[in-house]
């Protein structure tokens, strides 16, 4: 059955004209399209079925077969991201920073001896500059802490070829 005008069709459903407005944005079907002064004509197989289609979308659950193939499709985007290092495990990175911050502790608490012994006689802006230095220093060491680890590794290399070297 055809339906002319929005307020017709809004009746039909039960709601203002304005949502139909709305709906026809979303895709809601439009047998033929009117302009100023003549209405739109709306055939009503076509639009309950839009409505029922749209309400079922709305609360579709995932299917095991849809779950399958966003798992996978996640797992795949995760190695790929693996393979660019762009996302890197926890256990490889979780080593290098206990030692990088246990390395700028150890820094941090050999300071007081000689911070103590420079302080002598400072007076407050020097001393703050002083600490300020350490302090530099010590948060410098935390945001190197890759550097530090390359530096391991280049040295490991020289002592391994150290050790091949002829004698």
């Amino acid at each position: 059955m055809r339906i002319k005008g929005q307020e017709q069709i809004a009746s039909v459903f039960g709601v203002a004209p304005k949502t139909i407005t709305e709906w026809q944005v979303m895709g809601f079907p439009v047998a033929v399209q009117g302009g100023p002064g003549v209405a739109s004509e709306y055939y009503t197989p076509a639009c309950v079925q839009w409505l029922v289609d749209r309400e079922i979308r709305k609360v579709r659950v995932e299917s095991p077969k849809d779950r399958v193939f966003r798992l996978q499709g996640d797992k795949l985007e995760r190695e790929e991201l693996k393979e660019a290092r762009l996302l890197i495990l926890a256990s490889e990175v979780e080593p290098l920073w206990s030692s990088a911050v246990l390395g700028a502790r150890e820094f941090l608490a050999g300071e007081p001896p000689r911070l103590a012994s420079l302080a002598m006689g400072l007076g407050k802006p020097a001393l703050e500059a002083l600490l300020r230095e350490t302090f530099e220093q010590f948060l410098g060491r935390l945001s190197n802490w890759q550097a530090a680890d390359d530096d391991l590794d280049e040295a490991e290399d020289e002592g391994d070829a150290d050790d091949e070297a002829p004698e």
